[in-house]
């Protein structure tokens, strides 16, 4: 929930002053009346340029959320096995005493931290965090990214030799094809997609609008053509398209000059005929020729990726065929296909090449033979760090690690093994519970804020926005106790004493030097442009696009084919995540009328979906929107957590990536 811009207008009722601020959420204006440190109502801004009115739920829930009974109102310290209320002071304070405890007695580098959608989202305080992870000189670095989309970052780091390419879907591009991602739900993971419900329209009125999942989703629904491929199948109806505009023609000695490793390639895709392809996913002839002529017929398209694949065991394969098929018909970096924001404050366009990622240093002793991805080892490892005393305390950072980490029950047992764990949370979490320090931090209406991820942006801009509500006086910025614990550890993250500055000042850091006054100044977003072509394939690290890296050839000559029935992750409308926006829905399993019969099971009955991790029992809804031999269950609950499904001991051997979805499962009534 990206946050932003604008002014105050007060408006004088019986008795009150209200206030109406125009601020952005996950890319969605929002305009909010508040009663002193109430919010009143949200609604609409018709004049945001990227939303243009439209209002995401996670945005219409923003008021329910922020005075939502798991807000904390006061940092919380553990005396005497319970979380006890203490001034922010006094908890700030004792964390970092604790944590240099730590350090004394094992070494800086047995500190690590863990940050989750919270910390992304807060751009003060995860420019704090961030540095204070580098200042400690730790490789316990650990994010929620590594649990949802690593594949696209290993892949654009294997393919482009950089991470700093975000590609985005071309507002007037005449084809439009959605994998695994629904974002009608979601809004976008890592390509943002604000106001999707009109989007989807308006690519419909230019063109056609293919969604391939096994579900029949929101978006799906939307949509001018549904591929229901069966879960895990993905790779290889990409890997068909690819073989086929590789058949038809392309331009061979363009192509040399821009990428690498093409007969590699060739040989990949070419087992992948129309035969295997309907065998192997499942679908009609019709519908993958229908798709294939779609990509013929327009040139360049824009293909989006979602969790669906992310955090599937085909991941990985899934963004190299949807990159590759990209990269061969010109649609990247170029109208009509996909565009890379540079970032408004973060503009990698203005380097001569973009930052090489490396990817040759190994992962935990745990697991050596994943990699260090941007800094960080895989999170679901966490557990195996702690149980090898490597790990002996943790900072958590706007993540519920009990909800998102794979294996529940042994996530929580190493948590609660840690000598300090310390959490900077707006909620009591499941996590928050056990922890030794809880620091209540403020939330998006209580704190300025610019884009926390200008890169992710659905158009090159930012925004600023002052705090909407007071903050209470027992929340603090989390940048203040980050900085704090920093300085107790013999290190200066801000440059000068914490205590001197406040939150704008940070986020003058956060704008590496940019032009943080006219933002603030600015009555809305300021706007660069809707898209910005051109200026990325000149500057990739290594001059070209690889088309066929060897881990993913090797990759895929050892993938084997899906269960009978598997875990399909799915999104929820008020839920994300773990946060509830507003009431109305609960984790309930959707299950395939034929494979519902087969087992006896019958709408709304309770069922047990067992995996060889654990069990999960939770109602289910019998529909043909799901398709045979899968069953969809939503992530983010406590009461009915899916992880307890997933396990540690087959993950992604490249990225260390759990297999949230596309687990071997069965289901059967209970009782």
């Amino acid at each position: 929930m990206n946050r932003g811009t604008g002014r105050d207008v007060s408006v004088e009722g019986v008795g009150v002053v209200r206030s109406f601020c125009r601020i952005c959420i996950a890319n969605c204006g929002i305009l909010v009346e508040t009663d002193g440190d109430r919010v009143v109502e949200i609604k609409g801004d018709p004049h945001h340029p990227v939303s243009r009115g439209y209002v995401c739920p996670k945005g219409r829930g923003l008021a329910d959320a922020h005075h939502g009974a798991r807000r904390l109102r006061s940092s919380l310290v553990r005396r005497e096995g319970e979380l006890i209320e203490v001034p922010p002071d006094d908890a700030i304070a004792d964390a970092a005493d604790a944590l240099a405890a730590v350090a004394n007695e094992h070494g800086q580098e047995s500190i690590g931290g863990f940050m989750g959608s919270g910390g992304f989202i807060d751009p003060a305080g995860g420019y704090a965090y961030r540095r204070l992870l580098t200042a400690l000189g730790t490789k316990q670095v650990y994010s929620t990214g590594t649990i949802d989309s690593v594949a696209k970052t290993y892949v654009t780091a294997l393919m482009a030799g950089t991470t700093g390419l975000i590609p985005h879907p071309d507002a007037q591009g005449t084809l439009l094809v959605f994998v695994g991602s629904n974002p009608v739900v979601s809004h976008g993971q890592s390509t943002m997609f604000p106001n999707p419900i009109e989007r989807i329209r308006a690519a419909k009125s230019r063109g056609e609008v293919f969604v391939v999942d096994p579900r029949r989703t929101e978006t799906a629904r939307l949509a001018d053509h549904h591929l229901a491929a069966r879960p895990g199948s993905d790779h290889a109806l990409l890997a068909h398209i690819v073989r086929t505009v590789l058949e038809r023609g392309v331009d061979r000695e363009r192509l040399a000059d821009r990428a690498i490793n093409v007969a590699d390639l060739e040989a990949a895709v070419a087992p992948f005929d129309l035969e295997r392809t309907i065998a192997m996913t499942g679908l009609t002839a019709e519908a993958v020729e229908r798709l294939v002529a779609a990509v013929h017929h327009a040139g360049r398209l824009a293909v989006v990726t979602g969790t669906g694949t992310t955090m599937g065991p085909h991941g990985n394969l899934v963004e190299w065929f949807a990159w590759a098929l990209m990269i061969l018909t010109g649609s990247f970096d170029q109208p009509g296909g996909m565009w890379f924001n540079p970032g408004y404050f973060t503009r990698v366009d203005r380097r001569e090449r973009l930052p090489r990622t490396r990817l040759d240093e190994p992962g935990p002793p745990s697991r050596p033979d994943t990699v260090r991805l941007m800094g960080e080892w895989p999170a679901s490892l966490i557990p195996d760090e702690i149980e090898a005393g490597r790990l002996k305390a943790l900072v958590v950072f706007g993540a519920n690690a009990v909800t998102c980490l794979p294996d529940t029950p042994r996530v929580m047992a190493a948590l609660a093994a840690l000598d300090v764990l310390v959490v900077l949370e707006c909620d009591r979490t499941e996590t928050a519970e056990l922890a030794t320090h809880v620091i209540a931090c403020q939330d998006q209406l209580e704190r300025p804020d610019i884009l926390a991820l200008d890169m992710f942006a659905g158009q090159w801009y930012d925004q600023f926005t002052e705090a909407v509500v007071p903050a209470p006086p027992g929340r603090v910025p989390a940048w203040r106790p980050v900085s704090r614990i920093a300085s107790r550890l013999g290190h200066d993250v801000l440059g000068t004493d914490p205590d001197t500055l406040d939150s704008v000042d940070v986020l003058r850091l956060v704008s590496r030097g940019g032009d943080l006054d006219t933002l603030r100044a600015a009555d809305g977003p300021l706007v660069e442009a809707e898209a910005f072509y051109g200026w990325a394939e000149p500057r990739l690290p290594y001059g070209v696009w690889d088309l066929a890296p060897a881990p993913l050839v090797t990759q895929l000559a050892e993938l084997s084919g899906p269960p009978a029935m598997v875990l399909t992750p799915r999104r929820q409308l008020r839920h994300n995540n773990s946060q509830m926006y507003r009431d109305g829905e609960a984790a309930v399993a959707l299950l395939h009328p034929d494979d519902a019969s087969e087992l006896g099971i019958r709408d709304a009955d309770l069922v047990t979906v067992t995996s060889a991790t654990g069990a999960l029992t939770l109602p289910v809804r019998v529909t043909a929107d799901n398709r045979r031999g899968s069953v969809s269950v939503p992530h983010g609950w406590a009461g009915t957590n899916v992880n307890q499904l997933i396990g540690t001991d087959s993950l992604d051997e490249h990225t260390g990536m759990p297999k949230m979805s596309g687990t071997p499962v069965t289901v059967h009534p209970t009782g």
